[in-house]
């Protein structure tokens, strides 16, 4: 009676197809992470241009996903503006710290079906990890959104990052004063193995 199940489990793992926890590396290519910052006299914008990390999957979690590591060379921040960049990177002491790290720790589905989600109709999670910045770290938490795109895993949120819980002065010149939370929107790309894109 159990004859067909016990065949296809043997045809399964003989023939490598069984899933796997798996290490998803991040495409950093279709990856973003942007930033607000304001001032007394205006916003400014800003993006990391350089970053790298995985995140790992195991088939046996719901959802499979619930721990990353994401790195972020602070040199390679910009707010598009040469003075202004290199302002920043003496208050964020890049030789010092030459990376931002994000730890993601904990993944609860709010609401959606992660296994069918898409662009249109993605899943909603709370997620929470920690965020070494300055060399400092602190817990950090917020609301992503996720789905599959082919051959990727998307995850997509914001959060704000309080630059004084992280050592770093509030930045106050003549008559500028920036404020010391930074809103941060981000788009992150993971690349599926082969055996979950068939």
């Amino acid at each position: 009676m159990h004859l067909p199940r016990l065949s296809l489990l043997a045809v399964l793992v003989l023939s490598g197809n069984l899933l796997h926890a798996a290490e998803l590396p991040l495409d950093a290519r279709q990856s973003s992470v942007k930033f607000l910052g304001e001032s007394f006299l205006h916003n400014f914008h800003g993006e990391a241009r350089e970053m790298s990390g995985q995140a790992d999957l195991n088939p046996d979690l719901q959802p499979p996903i619930q721990k990353a590591t994401l790195r972020f060379a602070t040199a390679r921040l910009t707010t598009f503006h040469e003075g202004r960049d290199k302002k920043m990177y003496e208050w964020l002491k890049v030789d010092t710290h030459p990376d931002a790290v994000f730890k993601l720790e904990k993944v609860k589905l709010v609401s959606g079906d992660y296994k069918a989600a898409n662009a249109e109709h993605p899943a909603q999670f709370t997620v929470s990890g920690t965020f070494t910045f300055n060399g400092v770290k602190q817990p950090i938490s917020g609301s992503a959104t996720g789905w599959r795109e082919k051959d990727h895993v998307i995850v997509s949120g914001e959060t704000v990052v309080d630059t004084l819980k992280y050592g770093l002065p509030q930045i106050r010149e003549a008559v500028m004063t920036v404020g010391t939370n930074v809103h941060v929107t981000y788009r992150f790309s993971f690349v599926l193995p082969q055996e979950y894109t068939r």
